[in-house]
């Protein structure tokens, strides 16, 4: 078993490589090595290792970000139509050499435009891997830059990631730029999420190892994310501490509210009791009080995934007229980095509404709940940004 603590940090050396490995710098990256000019003119110097046999193998880092499914982002390689893989690049070296973690969230960004703590956070890997996140795997008899330039192969090291962003959970290419950043050329014309089972069985043949390797590795980290999701974290009776609310106010107003009825609400008491239902521990059975704190004014079943929600008379948050409505959401949980680091997920809803579309994500921090809600207006480009912080009752 490998400690958890060496997974997600590494550096091209150390105890983890051969003792014959030697590291070394590589003065071909891309293919423009062979165009006229050098490489070494256009990027940083990359890595590679020399194993006992003399080949030489270039050090690449590979971003495995997975999304509230355990699935995995991939994108369509650029020219290459049904060829889909995940982000992935050389090391760099140079004066200052990159870790394997740099080097992914460098690929990362990169090649789909995806930011570390923005988009995605690093996974929280609190359990141990059955095998080393890194695995070789041989380009010879392609005829590709990496065999003209001596190599036998590429050894690629995963990183893993977990998505942080809902609308790259729910529809990665609305948020994935895939222009090529930092000067690269595009890499993928496409990005989706796919099963890891997926991946390996229509990955390019060449690199399946690797990929097999990821999907075992992967199998304790799958696990111990939907036992962290299905964890009792906001069971229980939660009553606002409306003197510590931000934008709350600022928040009703842009949903349509008069200043005056705005500032009414965000002081009201607002209490709701939290408790998992039976068939799913990740659900959540939601009993919202009138502000008397003793009356059940409604109670709701936040499942996992889209469905929709009907309501009566004028939502203070939907809107609607007397008629009530119909909202479409989607739960799923996200990595939050605000959160507790005993276990870093937020709980999301999203609801398109009337009014615009509205994300409410919950986590916990120091025992108490936060609510951030974040609203996109159906009629304005901009967004407000709300936080509740909700105390034990």
């Amino acid at each position: 078993m490998i400690p958890a603590c060496f997974m997600n940090n590494q550096k091209p050396s150390g105890p983890a490589s051969l003792p014959a490995l030697a590291i070394n710098q590589l003065l071909f990256r891309m293919p423009a090595l062979f165009s006229g000019t050098t490489d070494s003119e256009r990027h940083p110097l990359s890595q590679f290792v020399t194993d006992d046999d003399g080949f030489k193998w270039r050090l690449c880092a590979g971003a495995a970000v997975l999304n509230s499914k355990n699935q995995l982002l991939i994108g369509e390689r650029i020219g290459k139509p049904g060829v889909w893989q995940a982000p992935q690049g050389g090391v760099d070296g140079g004066p200052t050499p990159e870790t394997f973690t740099e080097a992914a969230i460098r690929e990362l960004y990169e090649e789909v435009g995806l930011k570390k703590n923005d988009h995605v956070l690093l996974e929280h890997i609190d359990c141990e891997l059955p095998m080393p996140l890194k695995c070789k795997y041989k380009t010879t008899g392609t005829g590709g830059w990496l065999e003209n330039a001596g190599f036998v192969g590429q050894e690629l090291n995963w990183v893993i990631f977990r998505c942080a962003n809902s609308t790259l959970e729910r529809e990665p290419s609305l948020i994935s730029k895939l222009s090529g950043l930092n000067g690269e050329d595009p890499e993928f014309s496409a990005v989706r999420w796919e099963s890891i089972d997926w991946v390996v069985k229509n990955i390019w043949e060449k690199k399946a190892k690797p990929y097999r390797v990821l999907r075992e590795a992967l199998q304790p980290v799958m696990k111990r994310w939907d036992e962290r999701c299905a964890e009792p974290l906001f069971t229980g009776r939660w009553a606002r501490d409306a003197s510590r609310s931000v934008g709350v106010v600022e928040g009703l107003i842009a949903r349509g509210l008069s200043e005056e009825k705005a500032a009414q609400k965000a002081k009201e008491p607002y209490i709701q009791d939290w408790q998992q239902h039976n068939g799913d521990k990740r659900e959540w059975s939601v009993l919202t009080y009138d502000i008397d704190g003793r009356t059940p004014r409604r109670e709701l079943l936040y499942p996992l995934g889209d469905f929709e929600e009907v309501y009566e008379g004028v939502s203070t948050l939907f809107g609607g007229t007397g008629a009530g409505g119909v909202v479409k959401r989607s739960c799923f949980y996200l990595a939050e980095i605000n959160a507790d680091e005993s276990n870093p997920i937020a709980h999301v809803t999203v609801s398109e509404t009337p009014r615009g579309r509205e994300e409410s994500l919950r986590y916990i921090k120091n025992g108490e709940l936060i609510l951030r809600r974040t609203f996109w207006h159906s009629w304005r480009t901009d967004k407000v940004v709300s936080t509740e912080v909700f105390v034990r009752s």
